[in-house]
């Protein structure tokens, strides 16, 4: 068995070697996780084992980037650390995809015999686990923010107990200094009143000043117009995460996420932060925005073609589907309903509610006297018709079920199902209100237009009946009280 080491102990890292070997495998060892991807890219190994705290990439670091790559994501890998020792630190480190957790010292016997159930599991055609999606490696982020604000929280702690007779702040921000100068988000210590006691190493190269140019100063200063104000969104009491920009020094605007907690040091309290540079998930998060709305103005026009479709089949009701949306969604926002997932769905459906009509005939649609049963019955299969419709074009839900239900009636006397009391959806009841209105008060074949009062007479009527209350009384203080009118 192939097995790559990765442990910056140089110690450390022989005496794991020289136990691996003693068991008949083929070891190799890197200095920290760089070394160890490197080496892994240009002679993939069977398994690699990785300690956790190193300097350049850490194994946190080194686990998303090898779950990552298209050729070792397939390779297991197992962490064996002495630091990140907390349940909350194995269950993040197995959320990234390492098939074992094992804490420092481990029996070699014991150890060689899990690396080797990982290797045969790998190859027993177990698929490998997919490419991480752009949300899950948010979700890392935020998770390897916490694991490190954690262990530093927890160091500062310990050099607390270790320094007392000393002065200790100064102290053990040097003591401190090699865990910090470690990472590569940027770290910084400040009072309450943001005077930056201590920034890392990394804090230096990503804003571009040196660090006697920030020890001092007032942190918001560093900090780009308008985000200011978010840093007071730092709860004293626990950890707080804010989005927000800082300015280097050559004037350029660099978007992050600053995770920070305000916790004890020396007898006083500090901000501890870690700053990771956002960039690329911001553009990310833009071209997926850009796609959204290319789709909107996609979906949008294709409504709008169905809605022409309609009118060119029925030309008596031109503008039918238009005016019931345009009140429909005027009933929905008057009843407080939430904009996104429920005002936008009911303006899709009612704009192309009747596109089932394109199938019945223009003769009886058009018809000046009444019709037959069996010229009525035809019609009623409009509802069921644009469900189908609707249904294969995969629309949002409840955007088809709402055409479905819009000619049904609360005493169970609509159709196609005949659906009484609750088993309405709400979408459907209020398009079946909007749908009467708007029907009743305009123009058709066999009769003339009835006007708006006869159209709220009727829905008033019918109200606990045939209608749902609530969207009646919506509708009519819409008309009564706010002075709703159909456009044009």
């Amino acid at each position: 068995m192939v097995i790559l080491v990765a442990e910056d102990d140089e110690d450390s890292r022989k005496l794991l070697v020289k136990q691996l070997r003693a068991y008949g495998h083929d070891v190799r060892g890197t200095a920290n996780g760089a070394e160890a991807l490197a080496a892994a890219l240009k002679e993939p190994p069977d398994i690699l084992v990785t300690d956790i705290l190193m300097p350049e990439v850490d194994g946190f670091q080194l686990c998303m980037e090898w779950k990552l790559n298209e050729k070792l994501r397939g390779i297991p890998l197992v962490f064996y650390t002495a630091t990140y020792t907390s349940d909350e630190d194995e269950k993040f480190a197995l959320s990234l995809g390492a098939e074992a957790f094992i804490r420092k010292p481990a029996d070699p016997a014991s150890f060689v015999k899990v690396l080797s159930e990982a290797v045969a599991k790998a190859g027993s055609n177990v698929p490998p686990p997919p490419q991480t999606a752009p949300v899950a490696y948010s979700g890392f982020l935020m998770g390897y923010s916490k694991r490190l604000l954690s262990k530093l929280v927890s160091k500062v702690s310990e050099l607390e107990k270790d320094i007392a007779e000393r002065n200790r702040i100064q102290e053990e921000l040097n003591l401190k200094a090699q865990l910090l100068d470690a990472a590569t988000d940027t770290i910084y210590v400040t009072d309450p009143d943001w005077t930056v006691r201590y920034v890392n190493e990394a804090a230096c190269m990503n804003l571009g000043y040196r660090r006697d140019e920030l020890m001092g100063h007032d942190l918001r200063d560093f900090i780009a117009p308008g985000y200011v104000d978010r840093l007071s969104e730092t709860s004293p009491e626990s950890e707080s995460t804010v989005e927000s920009a800082h300015v280097r020094k050559n004037g350029t605007v660099v978007p992050v996420e600053v995770h920070a907690r305000i916790t004890d040091l020396g007898g006083g309290k500090v901000r501890l932060a870690v700053v990771r540079d956002i960039t690329e998930r911001k553009k990310a998060e833009e071209k997926l925005q850009e796609s959204n709305a290319q789709l909107e103005r996609v979906l949008q026009g294709t409504l709008a073609v169905i809605e022409q479709i309609v009118e060119v089949s029925a030309p008596y009701t031109s503008g039918h589907q238009r005016r019931v949306a345009e009140l429909a969604v005027a009933i929905a926002r008057q009843m407080g309903l939430p904009e996104d997932s429920c005002v936008s769905l009911i303006q899709t459906a009612a704009v192309i509610h009747d596109v089932g009509k394109t199938t019945v005939p223009a003769e009886i649609l058009s018809k000046p006297g009444k019709l037959s049963d069996a010229e009525f019955g035809l019609i009623k299969t409009h509802s069921r018709v644009g469900y189908d419709i609707i249904k294969r074009a995969n629309l949002p839900d409840p955007v088809a079920e709402a055409v479905l239900q819009h000619h049904e009636r609360l005493d169970g006397s609509g159709y196609p199902q005949g659906l009484s009391g609750d088993d309405i959806l709400p979408e459907a009841q209020i398009l079946a209100v909007a749908d009467v209105v708007e029907a009743m008060s305009s123009y058709r074949p066999y009769r003339p237009a009835l006007g708006i009062d006869v159209a709220l007479k009727e829905i008033s009527d019918g109200s606990g009946k045939r209608y749902y209350p609530e969207v009646v009384a919506a509708c009519l203080k819409l008309f009564k009280e706010k002075g709703f009118t159909f456009s044009g």
